[in-house]
């Protein structure tokens, strides 16, 4: 069919082309497909740039454990930089500004202090707080699990992964596990399902685990 040559739309006493408004109508269709392309590619794209961050923000920083090795730097000041162990009371002893308490603290935290006690001495000192070597990271696994006993991680760590790290549960497990976990100078206690978490409930999760945390399987 020629649609330049369509009869026209007779409405009252008005003829209308019919060819100008299937045209429009075309147009229009075509505008509204490609608008949908255009998201269905931008989507998923979207979807991951608002999930990256937030992936980013569950991960917990690192914080300075007693044994840790640090490395302490201290730019153009080389009588300044050295590397340090954390000492059982959990301080480490930096020349000039004496003891700093670090257990506990992120490489952030130790930085900003040090820079803060050394500009007394130095004018804008720059300094950089490294770990060199984590020894402070250490989770206790007790009762129905294969491997008892202590077990040394080196990076952020959860749950799933350190109870598949000591071997999985004995075939007497209950599947129930408490978490013990000192804040603060005060035990608590964590009740964890087995069976939720490793069937993906929402309601269980997955936790990362803290240096020191007793892992107690029933």
């Amino acid at each position: 069919m020629d649609t330049s040559r369509a009869s026209p739309l007779f409405l009252g006493h008005m003829a209308l082309p019919v060819y100008p408004i299937y045209e429009a109508v075309r147009l229009n269709m075509q505008k509204f497909v490609s608008a949908l392309a255009f998201l269905a590619i931008l989507w998923p794209a979207a979807v991951v740039a608002a999930e990256e961050p937030a992936a980013r923000a569950a991960r917990p920083a690192y914080k300075v454990g007693i044994e840790d090795e640090l490395r302490i730097v201290t730019w153009d000041e080389p009588a300044l930089s050295l590397n340090v162990k954390v000492r059982p009371d959990g301080k480490i002893t930096v020349p000039l500004v004496n003891d700093v308490d670090v257990v506990g603290k992120t490489t952030d935290q130790i930085r900003s202090e040090i820079a803060r006690r050394l500009a007394d001495f130095i004018r804008e000192p720059s300094v950089t707080v490294l770990v060199t070597q984590i020894n402070s990271f250490r989770v206790y696994f007790l009762g129905e699990v294969n491997a008892p006993g202590a077990i040394q991680f080196y990076q952020p760590t959860r749950l799933l992964q350190a109870i598949a790290t000591a071997g999985g549960l004995t075939p007497f497990a209950k599947k129930q596990i408490t978490v013990i976990r000192e804040i603060g100078g005060v035990e608590k206690r964590i009740p964890i399902d087995y069976k939720r978490l490793v069937s993906g409930d929402l309601g269980q999760e997955n936790i990362f685990l803290a240096p020191g945390d007793m892992l107690l399987f029933h």
